[in-house]
Formats: C-alpha cells, sequence, structure tokens
C-alpha cells in the first residue's frame, strides 16, 4: 500500500506536534524530487529558497576548504533527516554543498510553499520554526562539542 506525502512528513522530525489536518495541508505545498547519485542538490554559496526532508537515499554535505583546494564531507544525511533549514530562517546563501551520495528522494519545501503554509495555518507554520529553531540548536551544541576537541585549553 503505497504511503502518502502527509503520512512521510509526518514521520520527520520537523513535522512533530502537527495534526492531521495540518499535515494535509502541508502535503499541498510541497513536491518530490529525486536526484541520481553524484547530483548537486545544491552549491555552497547559492541563494537559499528551500528546505528537504530525504525520504530515501543518502546526502553528503561538503563544505569548501580553504586551506586546500577541495571539499571535506562534513556530514551525512539519512532518510528522516532535513536540509536547509537555515536558508528558511536567515535568507542567506547556501552554507554548504549537498550531493547524493546515492540515489536519492527528497520532499521540497519551498519558502513561497512555507508563506502559503503560515497564512492558511498559522499554528503549523510556528510548529515547524519552532521545531526547526531546535533543530539548530541542537546542530550548534554538536559543532561547539566539536570544535571544543580541537581548541587547545585557556592558561
Amino acid at each position: 500500500m503505497p504511503v502518502s506525502v502527509s503520512e512521510v512528513l509526518g514521520r520527520m522530525r520537523l513535522f512533530d506536534g502537527l495534526t492531521a489536518g495540518e499535515l494535509a495541508v502541508a502535503e499541498k505545498l510541497v513536491f518530490v524530487n529525486r536526484a541520481a547519485a553524484g547530483d548537486t542538490v545544491c552549491r555552497e554559496g547559492d541563494r537559499s529558497d528551500f528546505l528537504c526532508f530525504v525520504v530515501r537515499g543518502r546526502l553528503d554535505i561538503l563544505k569548501a576548504q580553504s586551506s586546500r583546494d577541495g571539499e571535506a564531507v562534513i556530514a551525512h544525511l539519512n532518510p528522516g533527516d532535513s536540509l536547509g533549514e537555515m536558508a528558511l530562517v536567515d535568507h542567506q546563501p547556501r552554507s554548504a554543498t549537498v550531493r547524493a551520495a546515492e540515489d536519492t528522494t527528497l520532499i521540497v519545501l519551498t519558502r513561497k510553499g512555507f508563506e502559503q503554509l503560515r497564512r492558511r495555518e498559522p499554528r503549523a507554520a510556528a510548529v515547524l520554526m519552532e521545531n526547526i529553531a531546535r533543530l539548530l540548536c541542537d546542530n550548534l551544541r554538536q559543532t561547539s562539542s566539536r570544535l571544543a576537541q580541537f581548541m587547545p585549553p585557556l592558561g
């Protein structure tokens, strides 16, 4: 039996707390996209106007290295993970490149779609933003812990 997009969204961390009705509205505002292994989903420095949720496959997050002409893989995204949360919040260029490590299926929410969600279901948009804030805080805590491992002690 095929799974609906709203059921998939309901399993995503960023949609925790949305009602079935709110998920049904969100389902109408997203679209499914596919990326073949090796495809670039977005590039560091690109204008950013969408958020993606990994349904199937795996993505690599790459960051340009200023000391070398290359990129370092800084994270992997698996089913249930998302990318582009900062883009929805700060309207800044992409902070990293995202490349499909294997054939990947994504659900995409554009900024325009989010604005429509905000107009149609303000509570759902607020819950989504709160969940984004939690995720960004978690990511910042993890990053600061990793960074501390490379810092010399004070004193």
